[in-house]
């Protein structure tokens, strides 16, 4: 098991410090690819009868833990699972998988203002992966159109909602 296996988590988060009377703030540090694998299908014949865009299924999860001593005190992981999928060639066949994909973009982020308790989740859990998504994506798309498929786009996330719902589903 490695420390992307859960989704929105939030690890530590104690002794968040606190500036008085100021609105609670996300502040960004460096960012950084921490993991990028891609497991392209049945090489080179995969290429041979590639049937337009292929379709792209995702998985996201974004992690958080609090980092020992100084600032910046987080760092915020945004996990995506790619798969590839070709278009069925027939009704009783299923859509081949053509490649798989798996990338892990993170920042370190520190909290300053007046932060409480209640803020610290949403602010790395919803605000940190919105500034981290799109050089994910970025990263995401490019090594898809390197291992020679076709890239199409991928709309932005609603981390609020992917938060909410991962929120319900612990309950």
């Amino acid at each position: 098991m490695n420390d992307h296996d859960h989704a929105d988590t939030l690890q530590g988060a104690s002794g968040v410090s606190a500036s008085p009377a100021a609105a609670p703030t996300l502040v960004l540090g460096s960012q950084y690819l921490r993991t990028l694998s891609i497991d392209v299908q049945n090489t080179p014949d995969i290429y041979r009868d590639i049937s337009g865009e292929p379709h792209i299924g995702m998985t996201v999860d974004v992690t958080a833990r609090q980092l020992p001593g100084g600032h910046p005190n987080f760092e915020v992981t945004l996990v995506i699972r790619a798969q590839g999928l070709d278009a069925p060639q027939s009704a009783t066949h299923n859509a081949r998988t053509l490649y798989e994909l798996q990338i892990a973009y993170a920042g370190l982020f520190a909290l300053s203002g007046l932060v409480t308790q209640a803020d610290v989740e949403p602010l790395l859990l919803v605000n940190a992966p919105g500034y981290l998504f799109p050089s994910a994506r970025m990263i995401l798309l490019n090594t898809i159109r390197e291992a020679g498929f076709p890239v199409g786009n991928i709309q932005p996330i609603n981390f609020h909602d992917l938060w909410q719902s991962r929120r319900t589903q612990q309950k």
